[in-house]
């Protein structure tokens, strides 16, 4: 894969905040959230470029610059796929997915059958309001087994795509990252001195040693090394050129194709596209079944326009698709809100596959 793959360390602790409203005399704790979106890495490394530029950002914001990587509402050929959440050691990478909603543990079983993997039935004798014509439920749970929790590294997520289900326990989040509380007071700037009644609580994240975030852009546009902000309240971080790239995850194509998301996904009927054509993502393939988390309300901040964006619902990472007599076109598996920048070049509906 040609471009440039960077590995993103932290330097301090980072805060990504979530969309719950924060504001110092109301609600005094401002939580984070992890792993954070494409939007905020893409953000990030579009900063990053643009000061080591020198770039004017009054300029930048009116969008009389163009530059490597585009405008205020354009990308300029510009393709990125992050986060993910990757451990570097001896100059190689090894990345780490949250658990997929189709996995099930059981604790309390024989170590050899605490796994099972949910799949759309092929035969049932009941009848619902369907939500799509060719729906099926999904069967291969059972009494104690609940959804899996935690993260799968790279190898057993590739054993997972595979269809096996004797895995080694995931890694608990605590193993990856931990929260952090710290607390303030907002300031009277005019007085220089605490404003009154703003006591506030802020939760961060402390990566653990080794860990960090994983990009790849389809241009080459930073040197080997070097510094960069990234987050809430413009945090440190440290970048790294990776020469060894990750290896390409296992792919299946054709036929019965369970799509996972990697990175969250925007839909304009919420879970599906509002026409209910997936022909873009999989010809003439047919939904049968999924296992979707909760809507994840994202917006974010405009840097160059110093204003909030619009408030979304999408479906979470891990979330999973099962479609039949699919042929899979390569697609980002997301669509673009109207006035957005290119959902999929920012790194939107990264999908692994696998079949069932």
């Amino acid at each position: 894969m040609s471009g440039q793959w960077l590995f993103i360390e932290p330097i301090d602790v980072w805060f990504f905040r979530d969309n719950k409203p924060f504001t110092a005399a109301q609600n005094f704790v401002a939580r984070s959230m992890f792993p954070p979106t494409p939007q905020t890495v893409l953000g990030a490394l579009r900063t990053a470029y643009l000061e080591q530029q020198g770039v004017d950002w009054i300029a930048f914001g009116r969008g009389e610059v163009q530059t490597e990587v585009g405008t205020p509402d354009t990308l300029n050929g510009l393709r990125v796929q992050a986060p993910f959440v990757a451990r570097y050691q001896n100059g190689t990478v090894e990345r780490f997915f949250p658990a997929p909603l189709d996995l099930l543990y059981n604790k309390d079983a024989e170590a050899s059958r605490r796994w099972r993997l949910l799949k759309p039935a092929d035969q049932f004798d009941w009848h619902t309001n369907r939500p799509f014509e060719a729906w099926r439920p999904l069967e291969g749970g059972g009494e104690g087994f609940k959804e899996a929790e935690g993260w799968l590294s790279e190898a057993q997520f590739r054993h997972y795509l595979a269809g096996e289900q004797d895995l080694d326990e995931p890694h608990k989040p605590e193993d990856i990252f931990e929260y952090e509380g710290r607390v303030g007071l907002a300031l009277n700037y005019e007085r220089r001195a605490n404003r009154e009644g703003h006591f506030y609580h802020a939760e961060f994240i402390r990566m653990k040693e080794g860990f960090g975030l994983l990009a790849h852009l389809n241009k080459a546009l930073f040197p080997e090394r070097g510094v960069m902000d990234i987050g809430g309240e413009s945090r440190g971080a440290r970048y790294y050129s990776v020469t060894q790239a990750p290896q390409t995850l296992r792919s299946h194509k054709q036929g019965r194709v369970r799509i996972i998301l990697l990175t969250p996904a925007y839909f304009s009927g919420g879970w599906r596209p509002a026409s209910g054509d997936w022909s873009r993502w999989v010809g003439g393939g047919k939904l049968v079944s999924l296992a979707i988390g909760k809507p994840l309300p994202l917006s974010g901040w405009d840097m160059a326009r110093n204003r909030p964006r619009p408030l979304r619902n999408y479906l979470p990472s891990g979330s999973v698709f099962f479609f039949e007599d699919a042929q899979l076109t390569d697609e980002p598996f997301t669509e673009t809100p109207n006035g957005a920048l290119d959902h999929g070049a920012m790194g939107f509906g990264m999908y692994a596959t696998g079949t069932w």
